[in-house]
């Protein structure tokens, strides 16, 4: 008995003592309640940057990771769905795509996420990551931003025929008459075609009908504009594909309303990891002359710190 009476004290001495912090950090002027650990109105900031991929993304000193890694952004998202002191989160896609799993991992925790979800697509939101865009509350996207390249698209490269000019022979042993099928060292037969455009057509129909769904949509209507065109973002929300057109701080402001937040907001957010290519283009910036990063490190993504 006197054992739970001494930790009903402590309990209370605990609670007293931080209430008195509070109170004594609000009278300075000081105290912000968005960086209370478990008070606070918050909203994560979740980057889906480059291609989409269930592969890991390995950092590189020159470029970092040129891709969005599965594991990693599932794990932010249920993270920011367990935290309590976050409301709201903000997807900030700037990807072109990746592959059918992948996409669809990421489609399924953003579509079943119990908090308030706002894609912002800030350069590209195209195919795959449109897909994931599709599932959120709001899509807000750039008047600029290249939106949509709704469709899927299989290459089987062949080298046959540059191998017959060089006098090179490929002999294939095989059990299975579909076992090399896609094969680059012979002529795809039509049966063999016809049987990975009925796969291709498969995925297709299972995008199409999944941003139907998202955006509550026809399944005909997104088929007609689901030809895989690149909209910009004016003509991608004209089109019932993006919601608002707006930046950054527009994904924001929406997502702080649908989490019911009032006042500025905290930002949780991470910071992708600086590599010798952001040093040497932040050296040449303050000397005056200004190298690019390029295509590459612009729209391939970044390896993003935990």
């Amino acid at each position: 008995m006197k054992t739970k009476w001494k930790v009903l004290i402590l309990v209370s001495l605990i609670i007293f003592v931080t209430l008195g912090i509070i109170g004594i950090i609000a009278l300075v002027g000081e105290f912000n309640e968005n960086e209370m650990p478990f008070f606070g109105n918050k909203i994560a900031i979740v980057p889906i940057k480059g291609y989409i991929t269930t592969e890991s993304c390995g950092p590189s000193m020159i470029g970092g990771a040129q891709c969005a890694e599965v594991a990693v952004i599932e794990s932010r998202i249920h993270g920011a769905e367990s935290d309590p002191s976050i409301r709201a989160i903000v997807l900030d896609i700037n990807s072109g795509g990746g592959s059918v799993v992948a996409t669809g991992e990421i489609e399924k925790a953003v579509r079943d996420c119990n908090k308030p979800v706002v894609a912002w697509v800030e350069e590209v939101g195209a195919s795959g990551a449109y897909y994931i865009a599709s599932a959120a509350d709001v899509v807000v996207a750039d008047k600029n931003s290249m939106v949509g390249n709704i469709g899927v698209i299989m290459t089987v490269p062949h080298y046959y025929g540059l191998m017959g000019m060089i006098g090179v022979n490929m002999t294939v042993i095989k059990a299975g008459n579909s076992k090399d099928i896609g094969s680059p060292y012979r002529e795809m037969t039509e049966e063999e075609e016809g049987d990975l455009q009925g796969m291709v057509n498969k995925i297709y129909y299972d995008f199409v009908s999944g941003v139907a769904e998202n955006r509550g949509l026809s399944v005909e209507y997104v088929e007609n504009v689901s030809d895989g065109s690149i909209y910009l973002g004016s003509e991608a929300q004209e089109l019932g594909l993006v919601d608002v057109l707006g930046g950054r701080s527009v994904a924001i402001e929406i997502a702080a309303e649908l989490g019911g937040i009032e006042g500025a907001p905290g930002i949780v957010e991470v910071r992708p990891k600086r590599t010798l290519v952001d040093l040497l283009s932040e050296m040449s910036t303050h000397m005056g002359y200004g190298i690019g990063k390029g295509i590459i490190s612009e729209y391939g993504g970044q390896k993003w710190a935990e």
